[in-house]
C-alpha cells in the first residue's frame, strides 16, 4: 500500500467513521464565502458509505442532522 493510500485510510478510520466526521471548510468559488462540508460515515455500517452535509456554519450542519433524525423517528413511530 502506497504513502497516499495509507493516509488516505488513517484520515477515514479515524476521522470520517468516527462520532463526528469530518469538517472541512472552504470558499465558495462564486462569492468566496466560506462553505462547510462534513464528511461522515453513514449510519447503515458500510464503511464505503459516505454521508456529506454541507452548510454556511457547522451549527447550520448539526441543525440538518437533528432535524432528519426527528423525521426519521417520527417516521419509525407510525
Amino acid at each position: 500500500m502506497g504513502e497516499e493510500e495509507q493516509d488516505f485510510e488513517y484520515m477515514k478510520l479515524h476521522h470520517i467513521l468516527g462520532p463526528l466526521g469530518e469538517l472541512l471548510t472552504f470558499p465558495c468559488p462564486h462569492c468566496g464565502k466560506e462553505v462547510f462540508v462534513r464528511l461522515q460515515a453513514s449510519e447503515g455500517g458500510d464503511e464505503d458509505d459516505i454521508e456529506g452535509w454541507w452548510g454556511k456554519t457547522s451549527e447550520e450542519i448539526d441543525e440538518k442532522q437533528k432535524k432528519l433524525q426527528k423525521e426519521l423517528e417520527e417516521e419509525d413511530e407510525v
